[in-house]
């Protein structure tokens, strides 16, 4: 029988550090930051084989940021707006993710100057229509031309189309 003024022992159970052994470190590897260069090249590895498949994916983004701008252009319910501003912002991003992970500079620019504006954009104002629109023209032109990089005399053309809308509609 245990003396209840008799003090308790307290056994501290230390978990497994999964991230740390899928980082490629040793449990008791006491070093900060560390990740196993392997592992770093096998994520890229990853990354690099999937390219193939960026023109794909980005058509799929791009027909259904056409489709919502085109619902967007036909609605008058404020709330439907506005989801459907939110569906707009999040494939923008997308698009800005994707150019980015695959080194697309200028979509990159494109999808982030896209998901910035729909922020502020504003169905009742006309002059906005024409921003969006400004953005989904050259969107398609870089990606159908397959336009990579913004240094180019076709990527700042481009770029300067996106950029005048800009300043004359805002």
């Amino acid at each position: 029988m245990s003396d209840s003024n008799s003090p308790k022992k307290v056994q501290i159970m230390h978990r497994i550090n999964r991230l740390k052994l899928k980082a490629g470190a040793e449990l008791d590897d006491k070093r900060s930051g560390f990740i196993d260069p392997l592992a770093i090249h096998k994520a890229q590895k990853g990354i690099d084989d999937k390219e193939e498949s960026y023109g794909d994916e980005l058509n799929e983004v791009l027909m259904k940021l056409d489709s919502v701008w085109t619902d967007i252009q036909k609605m008058n319910d404020v709330k439907q707006i506005k989801k459907a501003q939110d569906q707009m912002f999040n494939f923008a991003n997308n698009i800005k993710d994707l150019a980015e992970t695959y080194n697309y500079g200028l979509m990159k620019y494109f999808g982030q100057s896209l998901r910035d504006f729909c922020k502020k954009f504003d169905n009742t104002k006309e002059p906005h229509h024409i921003i969006m629109q400004a953005h989904m023209d050259v969107m398609w032109v870089a990606f159908e031309k397959g336009i990579k990089d913004e240094g180019g005399p076709a990527a700042k053309e481009l770029m300067l189309i996106v950029a005048k809308a800009i300043e004359k509609y805002s």
